[in-house]
């Protein structure tokens, strides 16, 4: 986070997906009867004043917020700063690199994994015997890409293999997951992301604050990289929220399998809490954290946790009707130091 939230803004800018903004300005406009160029003009202001991205705009349906009310949502500026308060610069690396990652929750990870920048080709083939699936990764990869399945008896050179990963810095090899089947039900082409976020106050609280479950609509093997359902579970394994996609259109049954969600139970929900409380407890440097777990037939694992994890999914304004954002689950839980924050 060395990068000055300015600097770190304007890339942002540069990077807009300006076909994805106009189909949000397009549903803004739809829903609340103003016309596009009024919704542009009001998210540049956004942007220029609280550093409101287009999907910050847009989740937390600016349109209909009063001043008071925008205070409490996350936005890119916001977000940025408050990592950059709460977490310490020389710990996010255990965060942000999956093999530093991986040695340090190994336990909490339930699967095997072999490192490439420490393995050889033989130390490899050794890995791969017996498994059928496994899962090749960059170090650094995030929203689901720089991730390949791999079917193993399909390689037929294990050694060109080898460097073919490290090649494409797929540094990470796991053995496949093995997922429950309460998410195979709703989609079983891939494994699917439940983000738990964990926040430590300045007693050294660790709570969670939020969560969303994230399931692809169709058949990619790869989740967080098309147009996503995601929807709050409560402890007692049910959907407590609305079922969402990234553009707000609310789901009562999965399109592709049919699944009704008000019938949705997912065993272990509570011990996956539980679980990201007490793995947070090893990097207390880093005061909020945004954990993937998965849901297996051995219950609850780590995926990877997150030193800047997306905060959309939490405070999207269809996911649960609510007219506050998710700084104010922030300030609930931090109290009067929240106040202290220069957002």
């Amino acid at each position: 986070m060395a990068m000055s939230v300015h600097k770190w803004l304007m890339n942002k800018f540069k990077d807009i997906n300006k076909d994805r903004m106009n189909r949000h300005i397009e549903i803004i406009s739809k829903e609340s009867g103003k016309s596009r160029f009024y919704i542009k003009c009001s998210l540049a202001w956004n942007f220029l004043t609280q550093g409101t991205g287009y999907t910050d705009y847009f989740r937390g349906h600016f349109i209909d917020r009063t001043r008071e009310e925008k205070k409490t949502y996350a936005t890119a500026k916001r977000f940025y700063r408050l990592m950059a308060y709460l977490n310490d610069e020389e710990y996010i690396v255990v965060l942000g690199d999956k093999l530093i990652f991986d040695e340090v929750f190994r336990e909490y990870l339930k699967r095997d994994f072999i490192n490439l920048r420490k393995s050889s080709p033989e130390d490899l083939k050794k890995f791969l015997d017996g498994k059928t699936t496994v899962f090749a990764k960059e170090t650094k990869g995030e929203g689901g890409h720089g991730i390949s399945k791999i079917i193993v008896k399909d390689i037929e050179d294990v050694e060109k293999f080898y460097h073919e990963c490290k090649e494409k810095g797929q540094f990470l090899i796991e053995d496949a997951i093995r997922q429950h089947p309460d998410l195979n039900q709703i989609n079983p082409n891939v494994v699917n992301s439940f983000r738990v976020i964990t926040l430590m106050n300045k007693q050294g609280q660790i709570k969670m604050i939020a969560n969303a479950l994230r399931v692809n609509q169709d058949d990619s093997v790869v989740i967080g990289c098309t147009n996503d359902l995601y929807f709050s579970l409560g402890a007692d394994g049910k959907i407590d929220s609305n079922v969402v996609d990234d553009y707000g259109q609310v789901y009562d049954t999965h399109p592709l399998t049919g699944v009704k969600f008000k019938d949705v139970y997912i065993h272990g929900v509570k011990e996956a809490f539980d679980m990201c409380v007490e793995a947070h407890k090893r990097i207390p440097q880093c005061r909020y954290i945004g954990w993937d777990v998965a849901f297996t037939v051995d219950g609850p694992v780590l995926v990877e946790g997150n030193e800047y994890p997306g905060y959309g999914l939490v405070q999207h304004y269809a996911l649960k009707n609510s007219r506050t954002g998710h700084l104010k689950e922030v300030a609930d839980h931090l109290g009067d130091e929240f106040n202290q924050i220069k957002l």
